[in-house]
């Protein structure tokens, strides 16, 4: 109001913003200094609605008044009300570029060991004079904010799709909320196909928690079982994988994981009786006859002895193995497997007598002797053959009788051949 009072023709303007009025005071012979402020809330409300960019670039600018709460008020409005997502799609570009530009400086100064990066950059809001908004910033006060308001999640969709188009083509990694919300919206909507596309082009962060959502989402979305073990695979989090996997009866593909020596045992719900007892759930006495060996092999390698101890709380299993594996030798011969028929040599063809050589054929070619010495060589190669076979059948005793017949009958046909 005093403003308003004084005669402006005595007024001197200074740079940058300084008002020198040299008639306020002259009884006292002084000089009076104001400064001019601008009234961004002024300026917003008169703003032509169709030229929001052009007030959004003009907020970047501002370093007085709050401009950033503003500028987020005016991108929360431009995205609550319907229309194109091309003005928006620049805005998000310019916002994103400020925020490279920012992070680029700052991985120069800490490449050159920097000790204070921050220091040089001034405020945290302002980079080189223009406002910086990051993407916490604006999930919280314009998508966010905008789902609060009554907005639905597929209408917001569009925009936080497009803002983190821009984002990745600005070479920025998304946070781990906005991540979190993205995931949200597309799973609420039921955009399968967009969120396989976002996790093999790796625009989405990969995470524990978004690994097991993904791994929860088999019943209405097939491949996000293996995407989500895909995620713990990358992460490194074998653990949380053979959880999923034994949950699931997938024993053997479990202890494919890691080796005997892991300590990944030592932790709950991965002891070896959990393993065992889930190899016996599955029905499948294969999968138990080698879990077992797996943690025989463990014991072995760690103490030197097969043995489970007490607190393996295995003796049940045990008991189980050597009933079920440790055959009598009845039923060895039953199947023919007995000690003489493993150990006996395959049966050899009388030699012949030198008075049945004819003495046609007692001086023989040399083409003649190479086609013996091959068939000498292709006979003893199906001898080896055999014998393999043979180790194998030792081997697979302790087997069920259907592998065991299998390997019997494939020795025979051999045994015939030769």
């Amino acid at each position: 109001h005093h403003m308003q009072e004084q005669k402006y023709g005595n007024w001197s303007f200074l740079p940058e913003r300084y008002v020198l009025d040299s008639s306020a005071f002259k009884a006292e012979k002084t000089n009076s200094m104001w400064i001019m402020t601008l009234d961004l809330q002024a300026i917003v409300h008169s703003w032509s609605s169709d030229k929001k960019v052009m007030l959004v670039d003009f907020l970047l600018k501002r370093q007085e008044g709050n401009p950033k709460k503003l500028l987020l008020e005016v991108l929360y409005r431009m995205v609550c009300t319907p229309g194109s997502l091309s003005p928006l799609s620049r805005l998000f570009t310019a916002l994103n570029a400020v925020c490279y530009e920012r992070e680029l400086f700052l991985a120069r100064k800490r490449s050159q060991d920097t000790t204070d990066c921050k220091g040089s950059l001034g405020q945290d809001d302002i980079w080189r004079g223009y406002q910086v908004v990051t993407k916490d910033e604006m999930l919280d006060h314009v998508f966010q904010k905008a789902l609060g308001s009554g907005r639905s999640g597929a209408f917001i969709l569009p925009y936080v799709l497009e803002y983190v188009r821009t984002v990745t083509k600005s070479f920025l990694k998304i946070s781990d909320r906005l991540n979190s919300f993205l995931v949200k919206l597309l799973l609420d909507d039921k955009r399968f196909f967009e969120l396989h596309q976002f996790l093999q082009y790796h625009v989405l962060l990969d995470s524990k928690t978004f690994a097991m959502k993904l791994i929860s989402l088999e019943s209405k979305y097939e491949p996000g079982y293996q995407l989500g073990l895909d995620m713990l695979y990358r992460l490194g989090l074998f653990p949380d994988m053979m959880r999923v996997l034994i949950k699931r009866k997938q024993v053997m593909q479990a202890l494919q994981l890691v080796t005997h020596h892991s300590v990944v045992f030592q932790e709950e719900g991965l002891r070896p009786h959990d393993f065992l007892q889930r190899s016996l759930d599955g029905g499948l006495s294969t999968t138990f006859f080698t879990a077992f060996r797996f943690f025989q092999a463990r014991n072995q390698a760690l103490r030197g002895s097969p043995v489970f101890l007490p607190e393996d709380r295995c003796d049940k299993f045990v008991r189980i193995f050597e009933r079920n594996f440790r055959r009598q030798p009845e039923t060895s011969v039953q199947l023919r497997l007995d000690e003489d028929f493993l150990s006996s040599p395959p049966p050899k063809a009388p030699a012949t007598s030198p008075q049945e050589v004819s003495p046609t054929n007692a001086t023989t070619s040399p083409a003649q002797e190479e086609g013996t010495g091959r068939v000498d060589e292709r006979a003893r190669e199906l001898d080896n053959d055999v014998m393999t076979i043979i180790a194998m059948v030792r081997i697979l005793a302790l087997l069920d009788r259907g592998a065991l017949e299998i390997v019997v009958a494939t020795a025979f046909v051999v045994q015939l051949h030769v």
